[in-house]
């Protein structure tokens, strides 16, 4: 390392094109020597044309600051002289070399021939688990100072910093992990072969934690350890109590909330008198902590596991950063809480360690295995989900995860270090159990978990329903059974080849894989014609997209012609799903002959074998039942890409009513049940979710806690007066309006917007509309800008004025608080299109019971979703808020009540589009309107 130099460059140009005339408008440079700067370079250039206003936002170099600066060809020679023979960086290197080579051809001068590093790529690499890697996120990250992003001075700086910091992780990396990196490396788009070959024998220290495992290096085991402080007593009134005082000298900045002493009473009564209860706990009482403490005192009283049940990840997450640390302080006792999730979450070292030495040159399968190699020094739950993989690797996560090990338990050399097995452990040994409604529904996975628990608490509770549903139903894709088709191949190539070579190696037959091979041919052809005729069958009935997915809701009374075609293809489909499977029960009959005499690398590849077979058994069935033998209590629906691949199609079956199954199949089995959200009342009411979690015969504690906020002063209500009715022929003036209410809002000063749509059809003619206005404020749109809804989420918060516009998971699923939103707006009220699959069985369904489908279905689903949607904007007694609601039915419509008492004593203005500029104005002069 001593002897190699690096120079760090950045430019910023006209455009992405040199070929097109684009012109470097700054660049720079940091030399790096012996792991110091040595040397920086920086110089404007005169593009000799003009900069594009874009760019000039962007980078914020102005026309005038290059107008008088040296041309490109004057430092031509004095800028290949300071790289050539030195290692190129850069973040996202190929452009910063490629453009860089480009001006120098232009100028007559030699290209640079040098090695290259990507600090995108080693970023990916040695930080798997981060959401993103703009040199913005990583340098807030790594906590680099980053004073002026999209200057190339500051970039270059920022990124020789990062450069540094990888290097270091590079140093301190296990020398047999090193050894597969450089083994890897030949594959990657960075020259770092010969770095770490140097590195390999540097002998830097590395951590005492870590031991190495095979090929890679794991973070020591270290047995959870047991609880032996003294149990609760019986009579813990007095220990609670104290507890409760000690809350506001425990919790920094704590107010007592009666509303959350409220629900910690009711909680630790339920638990007592092994009851159930329904809690609806109004943001911003702290209802967390109201179930964790009491759950913590049953726990170690009772000697056996409390089950918290979330739906989100990130919950489990704040619980054990932010909640547990605080019962640490809080009890006399530190309960032990642990995260358990279903075997498929889990790496399993064996499987990687046959999977890493595969032989495979795609760029994204070498690059995810780079990326496990360097996580795995560092994940203390094996949890794949941590993971930030490339998605042209996404088998590989099925690959290597815990499941389905038939021919391999007794050949694992790493049992001693299983991630699933840790997690079972601690699971057993846990007073506080965290895991997500999936799971907890499984009917076998978790059993043996889950079987000793007595009292369970369900948080995030309006998602319980949801998740049965597709817990409890199924789903058949083409894109499924394409992935698995893949990974079989053929005897030319892929998994049937390799065990056709295994089976002969140890004197099996063969000839049934030449017969297999032929299945497979007919499969590829067969699932092609059956997948292309559902998806003519649905564009024909379903001319009208959303977000380009038409659904389609199967009713087999049908007699469309079409139908009996698919009918036809569908038999021909499972009748060779049924011939691989009975062929393949032949082969598995041999294996398990002789499961104790095969190789480690035999073993492996026959389970993946029967993982892929089992697969496809499942497949059949289900499919079978979608065309010939549909339940009558299910629903079943069809989605396709109306302008993907012809075959691009889904399938999907869920249970009508699923308070049913969860009464018989879940709480039946429970001896106390606790289940809360912010949102399980309509009205005042708990009827609907009585009924949708199947509770009305077991006489549940209904406890309605309301927002401990002052909502006449926090949150404003504003129902536009002109803003016109909805019907189809008016849309594009309801969108057009829609757009200028939205404008008007973007006034305030540094206003933090989220515009929450029912359909992406809207938000995307929205969306139109405002990219057409100039405005000031940075335009996030679901779909359209680009990123998950987790990465635009993240990108909103960053920016100081910002619009986002949403669906799905935006109504429910995202936090925001403080300054983080200042207004949400509502385009309609929430109404699932009366055409969604579930709700028109549902709707189907009320009718035959002689019930009003619209007061008995739809109205209450779009009430508790519009609850959703407004508790995104006030998370503390300090949040001041806005919610613009754009649709006039909340006030013209019989029914617009029950969406405005859901947010009792905040004040209803109805306001023309005058009236709110004129407010706003008063904001941003900090004299609101009373």
């Amino acid at each position: 390392m001593a002897d190699q130099r690096f120079v760090v460059v950045d430019i910023e140009t006209t455009g992405n094109s040199p070929k097109k005339g684009d012109k470097i408008i700054q660049i720079a440079a940091v030399v790096i020597e012996n792991g110091q700067i040595v040397e920086r370079y920086s110089k404007y250039v005169n593009p000799g044309k003009a900069i594009p206003g874009f760019i000039e936002q962007l980078t914020g170099i102005q026309q005038h600051m290059v107008n008088d600066a040296v041309f490109f060809e004057d430092i031509a020679q004095e800028v290949y002289d300071l790289i050539q023979g030195a290692y190129f960086v850069a973040h996202n290197v190929h452009f910063d070399l490629n453009f860089l080579n480009d001006e120098l051809k232009a100028c007559g001068k030699n290209e640079l021939d040098v090695l290259a590093i990507d600090t995108v790529e080693i970023s990916r690499i040695l930080y798997p688990e981060l959401e993103g890697y703009k040199l913005t996120e990583l340098s807030e990250e790594l906590m680099l100072p980053h004073d002026h992003p999209h200057r190339a001075d500051s970039d270059a700086e920022v990124t020789a910093m990062l450069f540094l910091t990888l290097l270091h992780q590079l140093t301190h990396t296990p020398p047999n992990v090193l050894k597969q990196l450089r083994r890897l490396s030949s594959y990657l788009l960075s020259d770092i072969g010969l770095l770490i070959q140097q590195l390999e024998t540097s002998r830097a220290s590395r951590e005492d934690s870590l031991v190495e495992v095979g090929s890679f290096a794991v973070k020591d085991v270290t047995n959870p350890e047991t609880d032996t402080t003294d149990s609760v007593g019986e009579d813990d009134e007095q220990l609670f109590e104290e507890i409760k005082k000690k809350l506001p000298q425990t919790v920094e900045g704590y107010e007592v909330r009666e509303g959350q002493l409220t629900m910690m009473n009711k909680v630790r009564d339920v638990f007592h008198e092994r009851a159930y209860a329904l809690i609806e706990a109004a943001p911003g009482i702290g209802k967390t902590l109201a179930y964790l403490i009491p759950a913590a005192l049953e726990a170690k009283k009772s000697g056996k596991p409390v089950i918290i049940s979330t739906y989100s990840i990130l919950l489990q997450q704040q619980m054990l950063q932010r909640d547990v640390p605080i019962l640490n302080q809080l009890l006399p006792f530190e309960p032990a809480a642990c995260v358990f999730k279903g075997r498929a979450h889990y790496i399993c070292l064996d499987k990687f360690e046959h999977v890493l030495h595969e032989e495979d040159d795609n760029y994204d399968v070498v690059l995810t295995k780079a990326q496990i190699l360097m996580w795995l020094l560092v994940t203390e739950t094996g949890d794949l989900s941590e993971l930030n993989l490339p998605s042209g690797a996404a088998n590989i996560k099925d690959r290597i995860s815990c499941v389905h090990m038939p021919f391999t338990s007794k050949k694992r050399r790493f049992k001693e270090y299983c991630f699933y097995e840790r997690a079972k452990k601690r699971a057993k040994t846990a007073n506080l159990i965290l895991t997500n409604h999936r799971l907890l529904l499984s009917q076998t996975e978790a059993s043996s978990i889950f079987q000793h628990a007595d009292v369970y608490v369900i948080d995030e509770a309006h998602q319980f329903e949801k998740t049965a549903n597709e817990t409890l139903g199924d789903s058949a894709s083409y894109i499924q059974l394409h992935a698995k088709l893949t990974q079989l191949g053929s005897l030319q190539g892929g998994l049937l080849n390799k065990l056709k070579k295994r089976f002969h190696g140890a004197g099996l037959q063969t000839d049934t894989f030449i017969e297999m091979d032929e299945y497979l041919h007919q499969l590829q052809m067969e699932s092609d014609a059956f997948f292309s005729t559902v998806h003519s069958f649905v564009k024909r009935t379903k001319p009208k997209a959303d977000i380009n997915r038409l659904i389609h809701r199967v009713r087999h009374h049908s007699k469309h012609a079409q139908w009996k075609r698919i009918k036809e293809t569908a038999s021909k489909l499972c009748s060779l799903l049924i011939a691989c499977e009975k062929l393949y029960e032949q082969q598995k009959s041999e294996l398990l002959q002789k499961s104790d005499q095969l190789t480690e690398h035999f073993a492996f590849e026959a389970e993946e074998y029967d993982q892929v077979m089992s697969f496809m058994h499942t497949f059949c069935s289900t499919l079978y039942r979608f065309i010939f033998e549909p339940k009558n209590d299910e629903t079943v629906w069809i989605e396709i890409d109306a302008k993907g691949a012809k075959n691009a199609v889904f399938m999907h079956a869920q249970p009508l009513d699923t308070g049913e199954l969860l009464a018989d199949r879940f709480f039946m089995n429970k001896k106390s049940v606790v289940l809360t959200s912010g949102t399980l009342t309509i009205n005042g009411r708990f009827d609907y979710c009585l009924e949708r979690f199947g509770l009305q015969d077991f006489y549940p504690h209904l406890v309605q806690i309301e927002s401990p906020f002052e909502l006449e002063k926090q949150l404003k209500v504003i129902v536009p007066a002109d803003m016109p009715p909805i019907t189809n022929r008016d849309e594009h003036d309801y969108v057009e309006q829609a757009a200028r209410y939205i404008k008007v809002m973007e006034k305030q000063h540094q206003a933090k917007i989220l515009v929450l749509f029912n359909s992406h059809e809207m938000l995307k003619a929205v969306y139109e509309e405002l990219k057409t206005e100039g405005m000031q404020a940075a335009l996030f749109a679901q779909g359209l800008t680009g990123g998950s809804p987790v990465k635009l989420t993240k990108m909103f918060k960053l920016a100081k004025h910002a619009i986002l516009l949403g669906t799905g998971s935006f109504w429910e699923g995202v936090d925001f608080p403080g300054s983080e939103l200042t207004t949400v707006i509502m385009a309609r009220l929430p109404f699932r299109p009366p055409d969604s699959p579930l709700i028109e069985a549902k709707c189907d369904a009320a009718k035959k019971q002689g019930k009003n489908p619209f007061k008995a279905v739809a109205l209450p689903e779009a009430v508790l979703t519009f609850k959703q949607g407004a508790g995104r904007l006030l998370r503390s007694e300090k949040d001041i808020g806005t919610l613009l609601i754009l649709d006039r039915r909340v006030k013209t419509a019989s029914y617009g009540k029950l969406f405005l008492e859901s947010l009792p004593h905040a004040p209803v203005h109805e306001m023309s589009k005058e009236s709110l500029e004129a407010y706003i104005e008063k904001l941003n002069n900090e004299k609101p309107l009373s």
